[in-house]
């Protein structure tokens, strides 16, 4: 009989040279050589120099950062000079008052006749000539009217006090405001050559022609009837 001989009769070194579970060892890729490692000279060429441009990319690049100081002075400081200079230098710009206007006062005259009693008062506040206020007065009402011996304007007519607040508000608007600073502070001369009414601003010195007072509806009476059947 032939002997057979088993895994145990085997030595070691043998069976595991025969043993087909154990897997093989992979084998490490050769590392690529540098071409004249000696000679220091020389660039290198291969893996070496590919890692160094990797590196080289990888490196972030510097950011400059622009650091601001803090504030030395605080708003309500700086605006308190910016107004302590302008009055410094200009004091007629910030020392303006407001113009405030007296509201016109209006008593009756019998039945037929409006008495203005603050008439004069109010030609002085907005420094205008009471004959030129007059006459627009009388232009935008379609009436007539006189000046008594205590300067008050006496209207012919029923007129109340609201509707003559706007007239003059009108008249200030075209005849005292400045168009370009908004001020009242202003004086109307008439030019001898043109004949036209300007509008001096003391303040900003802007200078502006008004239009003339021309004459708006008025109602023919029987007064007026009786003159046209006259001539």
């Amino acid at each position: 009989k032939k002997e057979t001989m088993t895994d145990a009769d085997l030595p070691d070194e043998m069976a595991a040279m025969f043993d087909l579970t154990l897997k093989k060892k992979k084998k490490k890729p050769k590392k690529e050589t540098a071409v004249g490692e000696g000679d220091g000279d020389q660039p290198k060429v291969g893996g070496e120099e590919t890692d160094a441009k990797k590196e080289d990319d990888k490196e972030p690049a510097e950011i400059s950062i622009f650091v601001l100081d803090p504030p030395s002075y605080t708003y309500s400081q700086l605006l308190s000079r910016v107004v302590d200079f302008v009055h410094e230098n200009n004091p007629e710009l910030t020392d303006k008052k407001r113009f405030t206007m007296k509201p016109p006062q209006l008593m009756r005259v019998g039945t037929k006749k409006t008495l203005w009693v603050n008439y004069q008062e109010i030609c002085t506040m907005m420094r205008r000539n009471a004959d030129h206020v007059f006459q627009f007065m009388m232009a935008e009402l379609g009436t007539e009217g006189s000046i008594d011996g205590n300067k008050r304007l006496v209207i012919r007519g029923k007129f109340v006090p609201k509707y003559i607040e706007s007239l003059l508000r009108k008249y200030i608007l075209e005849y005292v405001a400045c168009q370009m600073c908004r001020s009242f502070n202003t004086t109307l001369t008439k030019d001898s050559v043109s004949r036209l009414f300007f509008v001096q601003c003391q303040d900003c010195g802007s200078s502006r022609s008004v239009a003339q007072i021309r004459s708006g509806y008025h109602a023919t009476t029987k007064a007026d009837r009786r003159a046209l059947r006259n001539v």
